[in-house]
């Protein structure tokens, strides 16, 4: 790419071997589409499977397409190597089954212009997933409103799009699984920062690569975590100036 692009599409995978060739090829198309400006970044955490040969194989047929490989699982040990990889001011991140359409992206995009946090909420549009998962993100959503009075209902890892230079400015906040999500709309909100709120329609029958069960316990101890800390002066503040941002293309406000 000759010039630094609109907009970074992040999309971490983990054992995507089946899927993975197919839906970024669909991904590519579908923002070319769109006519943006753009970079794909697919970060591999700990996939045991073909996922890391057929990721280089895409990004050497595709000039748009970056790809990674990380021994060690964790979707936030991705989306941090995906933060200093970045080249444009925005980031949106998808799901490799692409359970929310790519069409996301543009519309995040022009909200990213007046926003700093875009949150692609399945409860203000539609979903179609497992009774397990609607019960197990509606409890994650009343602790959060407990602990913290968040007002948002989505803070799943999917569909979410941030300024790079709010992403980057937090790296405390980006844990090294799901949390990191949350984490970044809740230092949004209560360090005054705009954050849209977008419905999105979700398809996911998947059976999850995480377990459910842990990944609760986990994500509620970080909501416990972010209310302690809440009170501590600066916790939510974003730095204004981090090592990597003039590399990236972030930008600050």
């Amino acid at each position: 790419m000759s010039k630094s692009p609109q907009v970074s599409v992040f999309v971490p995978v983990y054992n995507e071997e089946a899927i993975l060739e197919a839906n970024a090829q669909a991904l590519l198309e579908r923002l070319e589409r769109d006519g943006l400006d753009y970079e794909v970044i697919i970060g591999s955490n700990g996939s045991t499977d073909r996922t890391p040969q057929l990721g280089l194989a895409l990004q050497q047929g595709h000039p748009r397409l970056r790809f990674f490989h990380l021994d060690q699982r964790g979707p936030g040990r991705a989306f941090a190597r995906a933060l200093e990889m970045a080249q444009a001011p925005c980031l949106v991140t998808l799901d490799m089954d692409l359970s929310v359409s790519p069409a996301f992206v543009p519309q995040a995009l022009e909200l990213l212009r007046e926003h700093d946090v875009v949150v692609g909420d399945k409860r203000q549009g539609r979903e179609e997933r497992s009774w397990a998962r609607v019960l197990g993100s509606g409890l994650y959503i009343a602790c959060a409103r407990l602990l913290l009075g968040l007002p948002f209902r989505d803070y799943s890892i999917g569909a979410k799009g941030f300024r790079l230079e709010l992403a980057r400015g937090l790296p405390h906040l980006v844990d090294r699984h799901t949390a990191y999500a949350g984490n970044l709309i809740c230092a949004a909100h209560f360090g005054g920062r705009r954050v849209a709120v977008l419905p999105v329609t979700c398809s996911d029958r998947r059976r999850s690569h995480f377990n459910l069960g842990h990944e609760g316990f986990y994500r509620l101890w970080w909501l416990m975590r972010l209310a302690w800390n809440r009170r501590r002066p600066g916790y939510f503040s974003v730095l204004t100036s981090t090592p990597d941002q003039s590399a990236g293309g972030g930008s600050s406000r």
